[in-house]
């Protein structure tokens, strides 16, 4: 199952107002000046998904150096280190770092609805990480050891942002929905840095779907530890 998309093209924003994306909704954290971050974790319960809609859910690192004011007026993530789950009809759990391949980790970490996952994103240096998944419902866990891709550039791979996301992504042109996920609360989130320092999720930036007509399908909370997403039954249109 091919996932990377997942990954591509994440932007940062402030605090202080909601981004707005086609396809993805959560929080995006920022690291302290010249102390990037070394590990990040995020626990879900995975909701009951059904249809044809496509989703992700996911806990992940990434860069944040390259600037693309045309996309969201800030910061666009081009490396992700990451790992979670992903619906297409199935369930299935895997791993990454962008622009990398995802591994499928289905057979290590099965997964099913009602099911507690715990994600843990550790890169060791500028060239090496770990993406645990961890089933704690299922009592399974994976610990993959991933480099930086080969098509990846060193000099970006700083771990500058952390990210909690919920995803919708498309495949072969299909327009980008979303099934009924309801509330998805990332709980027992942390963002430690090469330091160890913890940085607090109240300082991370907001993001909610939006489609291109104007309508927000997403309302996300954070909290000092947590993330919610609640998937709109009534979408709104965005006030500029």
């Amino acid at each position: 199952m091919k996932v990377s998309s997942l990954l591509a093209h994440v932007c940062f924003a402030s605090s202080v107002l909601a981004a707005y994306d086609q396809n993805r909704a959560g929080a995006v954290l920022k690291a302290p000046e010249g102390d990037p971050f070394q590990t990040v974790t995020g626990t879900f319960t995975v909701p009951n998904l059904t249809g044809n809609s496509k989703l992700s859910i996911w806990v992940g690192i990434g860069d944040s150096v390259a600037q693309d004011y045309a996309m969201c007026g800030n910061l666009l993530q081009m490396q992700v280190l990451g790992g979670g789950i992903v619906f297409n009809r199935t369930l299935a759990t895997w791993s990454a770092w962008f622009p990398g391949a995802a591994i499928d980790t289905t057979s290590q970490v099965p997964v099913k609805a009602s099911d507690q996952i715990v994600v843990t994103v550790t890169q060791t240096s500028a060239t090496a990480g770990t993406v645990q998944l961890e089933n704690k419902t299922q009592n399974k866990k994976s610990i993959q050891e991933l480099a930086l891709p080969a098509s990846a550039s060193e000099d970006v791979s700083l771990a500058n942002v952390a990210d909690w996301w919920v995803q919708a992504y498309q495949a072969a042109g299909e327009l980008v929905t979303t099934p009924n996920y309801g509330t998805l609360a990332f709980t027992a989130c942390s963002a430690t840095t090469a330091s160890g320092k913890s940085v607090p999720l109240t300082g991370a930036g907001r993001f909610e779907v939006q489609g291109t007509s104007g309508q927000v399908y997403s309302v996300t909370t954070i909290t000092a530890d947590g993330v919610s997403v609640r998937r709109s039954a009534n979408p709104v249109r965005r006030r500029v």
